[in-house]
Parts: structure tokens; sequence; C-alpha cells
């Protein structure tokens, strides 16, 4: 009598295989099943997109609002608008209300951190890489993902804490860590194995963080807001890596870079912006539930400023070269009225943005002191020190969906305004899963602005210093990685 194979059942198989009951072998970045039916395997989403022959675009998870999401007034309490009454590109109310960031306070310190080892309960079921990972996390990868003490302390005791109950979040913190570790390796075949642990680990933690997302609640709202954070990081940095392998790999005898190089460097870009949408689509649902826990010091700033406006002269300077944008779109009079309005919220984001970071960055403002602040390039020859560099992502949380869409579409003056943007992402220094971000968009903005409109740009890639006179700045990124 013939004995039946044993099935070793999973619940981390893509989502092409669970709908057709079928087991999945978890190869990634596209499983065997569906190479052999030709479909598109959902482990595409978490591969970095210069790896694929399909180039992804992530969305945003949807979510219930429930009754626990702030109310249009707490929204506007979390990520004030500043009052400019003479200056500045007014948000609609629609934008401001639907689009708005929920992020806020840098508290008084919490106790000091603790040595206690949180990841007990898991250790007896870790792989050898594994113990590795978590070395790394609670040593130096926690304390990258805060500027201030309340912070750093809520991601290296209370984040591991919530792990050993919620193991989306385990996965997510490995996934993170593991792309820190490829960043400081000095091994390229290293650095592309430990990429794949982060992407195989991503995808563990998002196939269980999905789950869990159909119900919101006061035990799982801050884990999903800690999961989704660390999503966040790890798209940044694999949108960076993204940028700079597809870029890189145009050949140098080809004066325009081909159209499949654009869409992706554009699909990159807009990645971020999706994943600190993400980040919010969790914490509306949950808003009581993650301030009122450990997780707020991440995710609270009551601190900031209500009234933003430029706090020096280099700011005001450059409050007036943003204004000098809305020229592009009001003045041709391309698009429709509701492109415009999209156009004109986003540019105002902007300007408060740049205000709000100004104020945080200039030292004679007396706001809470930080003990690890940002280094920042206040100018082309300064170096200040940015108290909160949440302050700079903002933006991305604020912009409606018609913009990001014109930005997909390669709109020009959705474009140049994005451009902009990555100047403020680009003065941050030493924050490793944002070193190389600005000049990565500026280098695909440029391309996809063609030859004919990259005066439009000057002022960003000059700041930047990114010669895009030059095949849009793709000799320099060469001669960069050829020197590593």
């Amino acid at each position: 009598m013939s004995t039946r194979r044993t099935h070793n059942k999973t619940r981390l198989g893509c989502g092409q295989c669970k709908k057709r009951r079928i087991k999945c072998d978890e190869t990634h970045p596209t499983c065997n099943n569906c190479v052999k039916k030709g479909f598109d395997c959902s482990f595409l989403l978490l591969a970095p997109s210069t790896r694929l022959t399909t180039s992804i675009t992530s969305r945003p998870i949807t979510t219930p609002i429930s009754s626990t999401s702030p109310t249009s007034k707490q929204l506007a309490h979390i990520s004030p608008s500043p009052s400019r009454s003479s200056t500045g590109s007014s948000p609609s109310t629609s934008d401001s209300q639907n689009d708005g960031l929920s992020m806020i306070p840098a508290p008084k310190l919490l106790p000091g951190i603790q040595l206690k080892d949180v990841f007990t309960e898991f250790r007896g079921q870790l792989a050898n890489y594994h113990e590795l990972l978590l070395g790394q996390y609670k040593e130096t990868t926690c304390l990258t993902l805060a500027t201030d003490d309340p912070g750093k302390s809520a991601w290296q005791v209370y984040v591991p804490q919530m792990a050993n109950e919620h193991s989306f979040l385990i996965h997510g913190i490995f996934s993170v860590t593991s792309l820190h570790l490829s960043q400081l390796h000095e091994s390229a075949p290293e650095r592309e194995k430990l990429r794949n642990i982060a992407a195989d680990q991503m995808n563990r933690a998002i196939a269980q963080f999905r789950l869990e997302l159909e119900n919101i609640n006061k035990s799982n709202a801050p884990a999903l807001f800690a999961c989704s954070t660390l999503t966040a990081v790890y798209f940044f940095r694999t949108s960076v890596v993204d940028l700079e392998e597809v870029q890189a790999a145009i050949p140098p005898d080809i004066p325009d870079p081909p159209v499949s190089a654009i869409d992706k460097s554009i699909d990159s870009i807009i990645r971020t912006f999706w994943a600190l949408r993400g980040a919010l689509s969790v914490l509306a649902p949950g808003w009581e539930w993650v301030v009122d826990s450990k997780m707020s010091p991440v995710c609270h700033r009551t601190w900031w400023p209500e009234h933003r406006l430029p706090a020096s002269a280099r700011a005001v300077e450059e409050d007036r070269r943003l204004a000098q944008l809305e020229k592009l779109w009001t003045n041709l009079g391309r698009g429709n009225e509701m492109e415009h309005d999209s156009l004109s919220a986003a540019l105002g984001h902007l300007r408060n943005t740049y205000a709000l970071v100004s104020m945080l960055t200039d030292p004679e403002m007396e706001y809470p002191t930080m003990n690890s602040p940002v280094p920042y390039s206040v100018d082309d020859t300064t170096v200040g020190m940015l108290r909160d560099r949440a302050a700079i992502l903002v933006w991305a949380t604020r912009l409606s969906k018609m913009f990001i869409q014109m930005v997909e579409t390669k709109r020009p003056e959705a474009l140049v305004v994005t451009a902009h943007y990555a100047v403020l992402l680009g003065r941050v220094r030493n924050v490793w899963w944002m070193d190389g971000l600005g000049a990565g968009m500026l280098r695909g903005i440029a391309m996809a602005l063609g030859r004919e409109n990259l005066h439009l740009i000057e002022w960003p890639a000059q700041v930047l210093g990114v010669d895009v006179e030059s095949r849009f700045g793709l000799d320099q990124l060469a001669a960069s990685m050829r020197a590593i």
C-alpha cells in the first residue's frame, strides 16, 4: 500500500497560489507555478524593479475609516497648515483633509533604554542569520529610525516587545535590518544576498500584515503602524537602489535614455509617495490607539510650530523661488481647473514643508533639543542640524491622487515640483535609507523632462550637485559608482 506524500503547509505563498488553493514553492521574485501559468506573481511587488522584466508601482493599502479615526479637525492639528496671508498657494479644503499627514510630537524623554533581551521567545526558532539581524537591529538599525531619544526608545524597546505578539512585525524588522546590512557591506555578492533576504522577509511581513488590516483594533494598531513605517523605510531604500541600478545600466554611447529606464525611474519615485501614504492609511483608522500607545513619540509631534514661515534669509529666497513655479501652469493655461488646483495644492504643501524645515533647522529657534539631530545642508556651503527629519516627509503624505497621477504620466509641471522636493531629501546627511534618493529622483526627472526642459530644474540640479547637462547626470553617476 503506497504511502501518501507529506504536504508542508504554508501561509506565506503568493496570492495567485492561494486563490488556486495550490502549494506555492515561495520562489522569488516569481514562484514556479506563476512562471508555468504566465501569471503576474504577487511576489513581484517586493522585488527591486531592476531585477524584473515587469515594472511595478506600489499602491497604497486602503482601509476603512473607523469611529476611532482622527477627525478633520484633529488632522489639521496633527499637521497644521501655516498662515500665509500674503504668499503661497492655498491648499484646497479637500486636499488638506483627505491627504494630510498624521504626524506630530517630540515629547519629554521616556525612561532610559532597557537592555533586556526582548527577543527571547524567538531565539529558539531562528536561523544563524536571524541572530545576526537581531543583534544589528538592537545595536544599530533601530537607532537610525528616529532622531530623538523617545523615538529611539520606542523602536529599540517597545517595537521588539510588540513583535513577540505580532509575527508580521518581526519579519518587518528582519527585512529592514537586512537592507541596512546590505548598504554597509563592501562585497557585491553579499549585498545581493542580503537584499534578497530583505525582500523575502518583507514579503512575509506584508502577507500577514494585510490580514491584520482587515480588523484594526486597539491591540494591533500600534504594531501595524510600526510595520507600515518599516515598510516605508524598505521602499525608500530599495527605490534608491533601483534608481541607481537602472540609471547606471544605461549604455554610455546612448545620448537619450530608453523609455523603459525613464518609466522605471518614475515608478521608483512614486513608490516613495505610496510608502508614506501607506503608513498614514494605518494611522488614520487607528489614530487614538496609536497615539495612546508607546508608539506616540514616532507619530505625534505637537511641538511643531503651527504657523510656518521661512526662518532665514536663505529660506525666504527659496520660498520666493518656489512661488514662481505656479506660473508654469497658470500662465500657460494648460490642463483643466482640477489639475491646476492639484498642482497649486502640491506646491503650497511644498512651501509649507520648506518653511517647517527651515524653522526646525535654525539654531536660534527654541524647540526641544534632540540628542541626535540630522546633519542638514542649509545651503551650498553650510551644514546645520535638522531637529526632526520627519518634517521632510510631510509633503508626500499631503499629495492628492491626481498629482501623483500627473507625476506618473510625466506631466512636466508635476515633475518640476517634485524635483524641488528632491532638494529637501538630498540635503539630508547620514541617514542610510535616504542617502542618494534626492539625486536619484532628480536624474530620473531630468530624463523624463528631456533636454528641452532641463532649464526648469536648473536650481535643484545646482543645489544637489547633479550635472544634468551631461547626459542627465548619468555620466556623473557612472563615474561615482566606478569609484566605489
